[in-house]
């Protein structure tokens, strides 16, 4: 069984910058901050009315569902503001019963004055899917909020991560922190978000290094396991992005960090796991073998309790490499990392704005990796990972597939395999685990596009089964959404007045399979019209 969601519109976070098309790139792709906030234009992009916050709280119901996402569920109260960076998360104990967050472009008022806002929001089901409240969690005493990531403990208890920042996007702005809500009714409210990261010092377009703790790009995984001994324990982890700039002292590093509650209110001192490597082999200012330069952490736990957490890394001469750490005492203690594979992401054109893209596109892509472990393994040790590279395309065509990394040893030794290697681009996949073992992939696929000359996806989802000898059993892929996504004609985010395609549709999806075995897909999508026009999305 599928259960098919999706998310209004677009935004946020890639790396930057590439050559020719050829093995030689001019530059190497680094680790960049989330830009969530990065394309705000209040005066161009909204007009007075539009996307306030009181009217973003709505119900909606498939029976209400416009025809055009018949077969799918719109889970926007108002399609007039985008959204994007979707999450999703089912209760363990109640298949019916699931959340979905994202990020929402909101307008609200400091007297008379009209202030933008960025709200990492939610929406909850109790029905399977049927009907859909839309919460906005509160966010005081921050500004905005983002990155979102969402889980559930084996009580029903849900977990909110975000980033915060204390001023809105434009000017001045903090160092971001990582903070976490907690909902005791299922979703239908939210905590004040508990801080378990400060971020420190102004950023400003004048002084962009500080000293300057930025916290960035958060996710949050809980302990579900019967014979864990820390079960209902929640991990949280992010990249430290730690600059100091100045005549006498030059410093720039970005370790993974984790830190760990069991009630969500006192949280763990977060401390670094990224750690030393021989795979890290390029250090910038760190040590020798010192994995430093990362980004895009993902923590899950296995049965028993172990933590495996993934992450992007950078500390190489050519391509960068997907790395996996490890934890089997509740946090305390990490492992080194093992290296999954390398990620080729030298080969990508670019936008407007300099940064990677696909072809005939604008939206802003980098490679991310993400992990899940096997519910039906009670050693702990069945680990996978996904990711999409441009490994079989080039710079001038761009043909991102998706790809598995699974482990059986506790992530000590990697198997790679080609999940879904059709024509066009495949991208942004996420990975989840049923408890019989079956894998299920979601992606953004371009497969079912008029080729290169249009930027437009669908969504697709592969599952597949392995055997005992590691080898894959079967493999079943199915395309999810009823309507293409069309970025040539965006209303969000475009490119220029001229060129409408848009510069940002996010950069992860989401997908959840719950104790029936039902898999929920949410993702962003522009399919639709706005209203008004006859030809821009969003």
């Amino acid at each position: 069984m599928i259960r098919s969601l999706l998310a209004g519109l677009i935004a946020s976070l890639p790396l930057a910058v590439l050559a020719a098309d050829g093995p030689a790139p001019v530059d190497k792709p680094g680790p960049r901050k989330s830009a969530f906030y990065d394309f705000w234009n209040l005066s161009a992009e909204f007009t007075g009315g539009i996307g306030n916050i009181p009217a973003a709280s709505c119900t909606t119901r498939v029976a209400d569902q416009p025809s055009v996402f018949a077969g799918n569920m719109l889970l926007d109260c108002n399609g007039e503001f985008p959204h994007n960076e979707t999450t999703i998360a089912v209760d363990p104990g109640n298949s019916n019963h699931a959340i979905g967050g994202f990020h929402s472009y909101l307008l609200s008022f400091n007297g008379s004055t009209v202030v933008a806002r960025i709200v990492g929001s939610s929406s909850v089901t109790f029905d399977g899917g049927q009907t859909w409240r839309h919460v906005l969690p509160p966010i005081n005493p921050y500004q905005f909020t983002g990155d979102p990531a969402l889980a559930f403990d084996a009580r029903g208890r849900v977990y909110f991560g975000n980033i915060a920042d204390h001023e809105g996007p434009g000017g001045n702005f903090t160092g971001p922190s990582v903070v976490v809500a907690t909902s005791l009714d299922g979703g239908l409210s939210w905590s004040k978000p508990v801080t378990v990261a400060k971020g420190t010092t102004a950023i400003t377009a004048g002084s962009p290094f500080g000293p300057n703790i930025f916290n960035d790009k958060d996710f949050i995984a809980t302990d579900t396991s019967a014979s864990s001994p820390f079960r209902n324990r929640v991990y949280v982890t992010w990249s430290k992005f730690t600059e100091f700039l100045n005549p006498n002292t030059t410093l720039f590093r970005i370790p993974i960090m984790v830190s760990f509650s069991d009630d969500g209110q006192t949280w763990s001192q977060p401390r670094e796991i990224s750690g030393f490597s021989p795979f890290c082999n390029a250090a910038l200012f760190g040590q020798p073998n010192e994995c430093d330069l990362n980004q895009d952490s993902y923590p899950v736990v296995a049965p028993g309790g172990k933590v495996y957490v993934s992450f992007e890394n950078f500390n190489t001469v050519g391509l960068n490499q997907a790395l996996v750490v490890s934890s089997r005492d509740g946090g305390a203690t990490w492992s080194s990392p093992s290296q999954v594979d390398f990620l080729f992401d030298l080969n990508f054109p670019l936008n407007v704005d300099g940064r990677e893209t696909l072809t005939g596109c604008q939206l802003r892509y980098g490679v991310k990796a993400n992990t899940a472990t096997d519910p039906s393994d009670p050693t702990g040790n069945t680990v996978y990972v996904a990711w999409a590279d441009n490994r079989n395309g080039t710079a001038k065509a761009t043909n991102t597939d998706v790809f598995l990394g699974r482990s059986t040893d506790g992530g000590a030794s990697w198997k790679v395999v080609a999940v879904d290697t059709a024509k066009n681009d495949q991208f942004y996949p996420w990975v989840a685990v049923a408890a019989d073992g079956r894998v299920d992939v979601g992606y953004m696929d371009r497969s079912y596009s008029a080729g290169q000359s249009v930027c437009q996806y669908g969504f697709s989802l592969t599952r597949l089964t392995f055997g005992s000898r590691g080898n894959v059993l079967n493999k079943s892929k199915m395309r999810v959404d009823t309507g293409l996504s069309d970025l040539n004609h965006s209303l969000w985010f475009a490119a220029s007045a001229a060129d409408r395609n848009s510069r940002f549709i996010g950069d992860y999806n989401g997908i959840a399979i719950g104790s029936d075995g039902a898999t929920w897909s949410l993702w962003t999508d522009q399919r639709a019209l706005v209203p008004g026009s006859s030809t821009l999305h969003g």
